[in-house]
């Protein structure tokens, strides 16, 4: 009896430890999202054609949510890629804004805090 009280106080124990360390969640990329609601739709297909009705709607409905997770995730990428092509990243010798004219606004200096020598 006692060693059950025992296992329970433990898994007890470690379920709230791992309630209060939250674990980080995975970033997936867009082309995993892809296949994830690639695969859900045949899974949904393939659940349709065996009569399992219910089975087959919920499944629908997961490859629907997938879906929309899939095109969100493609087109922030895309916003990404946009921005960075906008921005024109420069080496790290350079700091951004750099090529933009005469340079105002570090303590009236023309190079920024850690540039000057």
């Amino acid at each position: 009896m006692r060693q059950q009280w025992m296992a329970g106080l433990t898994a007890l124990a470690l379920a709230a430890g791992l309630f209060i360390m939250d674990a980080p969640g995975a970033q997936a990329s867009a082309k995993g999202r892809r296949n994830t609601a690639i695969g859900l739709g045949a899974a949904t297909a393939y659940s349709l054609l065996r009569h399992k009705t219910t089975q087959g709607v919920v499944l629908g409905a997961g490859t629907a949510y997938a879906y929309s997770r899939y095109r969100h995730a493609r087109n922030a990428e895309r916003r990404r890629s946009r921005v960075a092509g906008y921005r024109g990243y420069y080496p790290a010798s350079t700091p951004p804004g750099w090529h933009h004219g005469r340079k105002r606004g570090w303590r009236g200096r023309s190079v920024p805090p850690g540039y000057s020598r």
